[in-house]
């Protein structure tokens, strides 16, 4: 049978290769159950699962799910490593829920539109390739010292800039998300994770994005930092200009979500800001 290999979470491992099975083939392993452990599925095979008997790791390609959905992968309680090879790109769409897999010790997504519902207090480790919104793909820059790949806190901080102006904004938001990161704090009963995520682009027509989803618990705020403004100021001003950024994105949060607990997040912020 053909497999194919894929790197997770350090190790080299081979999955067994679904994609050329025949009705035939699934009528066989449905009468009697393969013990693989590693396979690769397409989401329009997601219901195949059940003919596998004790899968550990899964990695998933694209496709449809049929309709019982993801339950299926729900409930596949052995399993602890997830491959997402494919690239959902529509916020509205539905993803994986993590919450529902609490067994997974590592998760591979090709986009964060891909899963929803992580627990920082025991969620996997998660990677995340892709960061997409409205339906393009944001490019990340993260300053020195800063690592996405790894468990996702509930509050993330990132920037669309350009060039001098990403990197000048990420050596001020670094040292702070940085301290918020240490103070583990969860500051919404009905939020997994907020992103805040200035834009500072020469380019005025770039629009600023307010998502909040109680649904999918999950907010993601993008609002703007004016570019000449704040090339033109001083490292103190320009420090002020990612603050309020920060505050007027928490604002924004509290409006949608009323369990946000606003004046806690903006006390530690100050406490972190003025020490």
């Amino acid at each position: 049978m053909e497999t194919l290999e894929k790197t997770v979470n350090g190790k080299t491992l081979r999955f067994l290769n679904t994609e050329a099975f025949d009705q035939e083939d699934w009528a066989a392993l449905s009468a009697s159950p393969s013990p693989a452990r590693n396979l690769c599925l397409s989401l329009s095979d997601l219901d195949k699962l059940p003919c596998f008997s004790a899968p550990e790791a899964l990695l998933l390609t694209g496709g449809s799910p049929g309709p019982a959905g993801f339950a299926p992968l729900y409930a596949a309680k052995g399993l602890k490593a997830l491959v997402l090879d494919y690239e959902e790109t529509d916020s509205d769409e539905d993803g994986i829920r993590l919450d529902r897999l609490p067994q997974l010790d590592c998760v591979l997504s090709r986009s964060n539109l891909n899963i929803y519902h992580l627990s920082e207090a025991s969620g996997p480790t998660v990677e995340v390739s892709n960061i997409w919104h409205s339906g393009k793909a944001v490019k990340i820059t993260l300053a020195p010292g800063m690592e996405f790949a790894r468990r996702q806190h509930f509050v993330f901080f990132s920037v669309e800039g350009e060039g001098p102006t990403a990197v000048g904004i990420m050596e001020i938001l670094h040292p702070i998300q940085a301290a918020l990161n240490e103070l583990d704090k969860r500051y919404s009963s009905q939020l997994d994770r907020i992103a805040i995520i200035p834009i500072c682009v020469s380019d005025e027509a770039k629009r600023e994005r307010l998502y909040v989803s109680l649904k999918k618990r999950y907010a993601d705020l993008r609002l703007r930092i004016n570019w000449a403004g704040f090339v033109r100021a001083t490292p103190e001003q320009r420090r002020r200009l990612c603050l309020e950024n920060l505050r007027a994105s928490a604002a924004y949060i509290a409006k949608k979500d009323a369990t946000f607990h606003l004046e806690e997040f903006l006390a530690d912020l100050t406490a972190i800001t003025d020490s």
